[in-house]
C-alpha cells in the first residue's frame, strides 16, 4: 500500500500515464517498482501530488475533477506493506529556499545568516513534526501488522551548487542541506517511536554523488530546471528505482 505526496506519486516521470491531478507514474513511480521488487501479490498506490498529512488522515484531497478520501482509507488490517511519503506540502521548503536563490553565478543571497530564513525552517519543522507523528500512529494503528517506510525529503541539494539549477552560493547550499538534515529528524523520531522504518534516501543520493548538479544519468533528482522528466526538485526515474531498491533490500533483510 502506497501513501503520500508527489515525491511518491511521480509527477511527470511518466506523464502518458497520469489520470488526474494525482499525477501518479504508474509503472515508473518508486511504489509501483518496489511492488514488482517484493512480487506483491496485491498492490493499491493511492499517493497525489500535493498531498498533506490531512489527506492521508482524515481529509479529503480535491483534485480537480474529483474529491480523493482520505488515503489511510485504503489500509486494511491484513495490509502488510506501507510506503509513505509526506511532509512537503504544508512545510516551508518553498520560502526557506527562495531565500537562499540567487539571480545569477557568483552571487551570494547569505541566506545561511538570514535571521528569517532560519526562523521559518524552524516554524516550518515545529509545525509538521506533530502532524507527521500522527499520520504514523494513524497508520500504526490501522495496519497495526504491516512493515511501514517511511521516505525521508532532500535529494536535489548536495554540498555544491550548480547555476541555474541548484541557483545557491556554495556557502548557502550547505545551509540548505543541513536544513533538510534538521527536517528529516521528523521522521526518525517517528519511525523510533512507533517502531517503523527510515529510508535515508538524501544520504544515498548525496553521498553517491546524485544530487541535481549531478549530470544526465547519475542525477537522482532534479533541479529548479528540470533535465529529465520530473517536477522541479523531485526524484525522476533514477531516483525512483533507487527508492525501491533501498526498500526491497530492507524488507529482504528482515
Amino acid at each position: 500500500m502506497a501513501l503520500g505526496d508527489s515525491r511518491a506519486s511521480g509527477p511527470f516521470v511518466n506523464a502518458s500515464s497520469h489520470r488526474d491531478l494525482c499525477l501518479r507514474s504508474a509503472d515508473l513511480n518508486y511504489p509501483a517498482q518496489l511492488a514488482q521488487l517484493v512480487g506483491a501479490s496485491k498492490f493499491t498506490d493511492v499517493t497525489c501530488s500535493a498531498a498533506k498529512p490531512e489527506h492521508i488522515t482524515d481529509k479529503a484531497q480535491f483534485v480537480g475533477t474529483r474529491f480523493a478520501p482520505p488515503q489511510i482509507e485504503t489500509l486494511a488490517p491484513d495490509t502488510d506493506l506501507v510506503t509513505l511519503s509526506i511532509g512537503g506540502g504544508g512545510s516551508n521548503h518553498l520560502p526557506v529556499s527562495v531565500r537562499c536563490v540567487i539571480p545569477a553565478p557568483g552571487l551570494d543571497s547569505g541566506c545561511r545568516n538570514n535571521p528569517v530564513a532560519e526562523r521559518l525552517a524552524v516554524e516550518g519543522i515545529d509545525k509538521m513534526r506533530p502532524l507527521v507523528d500522527a499520520t504514523v500512529a494513524a497508520i500504526v494503528a490501522k495496519a497495526p501488522d504491516a512493515e511501514v517506510y517511511i521516505i525521508g525529503h532532500g535529494g536535489s541539494v548536495g554540498m555544491r551548487s550548480c547555476w541555474p539549477n541548484l541557483p545557491h552560493s556554495p556557502e548557502d547550499v550547505v545551509w540548505l542541506h543541513d536544513y533538510f538534515e534538521r527536517f528529516n529528524q521528523i521522521y526518525v523520531d517517528a519511525a523510533n517511536k512507533y517502531g517503523v522504518h527510515y529510508i535515508d534516501i538524501a544520504k544515498a543520493t548525496v553521498e553517491g554523488g546524485h544530487d541535481a548538479c549531478a549530470p544526465t544519468g547519475e542525477r537522482w533528482f532534479e533541479g529548479i530546471v528540470p533535465q529529465s522528466p520530473a517536477e522541479p526538485a523531485h526524484p525522476n526515474a533514477l531516483a525512483m528505482t533507487a527508492i525501491a531498491e533501498l526498500v526491497a533490500a530492507d524488507v529482504a533483510s528482515r
